[in-house]
């Protein structure tokens, strides 16, 4: 499955998860849902790019993804930055993961603070969580799946 979301309602934080071949139907299916369920951009997240994973779709798609989203940004309020931590474990997808992270404006335009980290544990540092939950993270425990996306055109 290429892409899976998951959150843990006491850390108020999403994870999603990004594996194998991830295709634009994917990232289009993702968008849709967040756009339905709006609670979910409002949470911290971290992405995680799975070993092995890459992105079958071009800067300009992406591009347009991030204005899409930005759209969706603008319709909400937020009390707080939003903050997006990406911990990429595959070569093939890090020049998407750089793409999207260093995008002009994030901080603006999507109300989200975008790092990247080596590490599960160094973003789990920066969102300020304890020890004992920074080993929760990295174990996937208390973090419910909510969906998953996929792109029926392309081949796991």
């Amino acid at each position: 499955m290429p892409i899976v979301l998951r959150h843990n309602e006491r850390l108020e934080l999403n994870i999603a998860e990004y594996r194998g071949v991830v295709g634009a139907a994917a990232l289009e299916a993702l968008n849709a849902f967040l756009t339905a369920n709006p609670a979910y951009l409002k949470r911290d997240c971290i992405s995680v790019v799975a070993p092995g994973a890459v992105f079958a779709v071009d800067a300009q798609s992406l591009d347009r993804l991030f204005v899409r989203y930005a759209q969706i940004y603008a319709t909400l309020s937020f009390p707080i930055q939003r903050r997006s931590a990406w911990v990429c474990r595959s070569p093939n997808a890090q020049p998407h993961v750089d793409h999207w992270v260093g995008a002009p404006n994030a901080r603006d335009a999507i109300s989200s603070t975008l790092t990247q980290f080596e590490t599960l544990a160094g973003a789990g540092r920066w969102l300020a969580l304890g020890d004992d939950d920074i080993a929760k993270l990295e174990r996937g425990e208390g973090f419910a799946e909510v969906a998953r996306f996929e792109d029926p055109n392309l081949s796991r």
